[in-house]
């Protein structure tokens, strides 16, 4: 997982309370897997996937991706309160699609699918509380005794919700075992 971060902040002379908005797109890429007979289908997905980290082999992946903008005013002291926040968060999913004749290949593919599919959902919640709380940290901050501060100020929690979303998802993936405490585990 990899997040990317693109904040930007627009000056407004609105008077507005703060208002907070996160919106989410969730897609599904796959990948093909060719089953042929006498193999696993551990091996056939092995082979398939072009899902590497750190020289391990995955068949699932989420990529999430926050981004945040706001706007703010001035006050008549000049001091800059922010007036609203947009975040938002794009994930995909990358799976595999499997094609083979056989059925009983396709059952057990469709037993290991789901807990797959369920364990990246969770990555994706990771990103989504991100979000939340980058939103919510954003929208909270105070007034400041200038709009350079108060952006510098939204960025850096921002980026910090970040990285601590990054360590979540590792700890996630350490206590699932990307997935097989879940039921995403092929026998070889």
């Amino acid at each position: 997982m990899l997040p990317y971060v693109l904040p930007f902040a627009l000056p407004t002379l609105c008077c507005a309370p703060a208002r907070a908005e996160v919106s989410e797109q969730l897609s599904y890429q796959h990948y093909a897997v060719a089953h042929r007979p006498g193999q696993s289908l551990l091996a056939a997905i092995n082979g398939a996937t072009t899902i590497r980290q750190n020289g391990e082999v995955f068949h699932g992946h989420t990529r999430w991706n926050v981004r945040w903008d706001y706007r703010w005013r001035f006050d008549t002291q000049g001091r800059c309160t922010i007036t609203s926040v947009n975040t938002r968060l794009e994930s995909v999913i990358t799976l595999p699609r499997l094609s083979t004749a056989d059925p009983q290949v396709e059952r057990q593919f469709a037993a290991y699918l789901e807990p797959l599919r369920r364990h990246e959902l969770g990555h994706v919640q990771v990103g989504r509380n991100a979000a939340r709380r980058i939103d919510q940290a954003i929208q909270n901050l105070p007034t400041m005794s200038s709009c350079e501060l108060l952006s510098a100020t939204a960025n850096q929690r921002g980026s910090a919700l970040i990285e601590e979303a990054k360590r979540e998802e590792l700890q996630y993936d350490q206590e699932t075992g990307h997935g097989r405490t879940q039921g995403a585990w092929l026998p070889r």
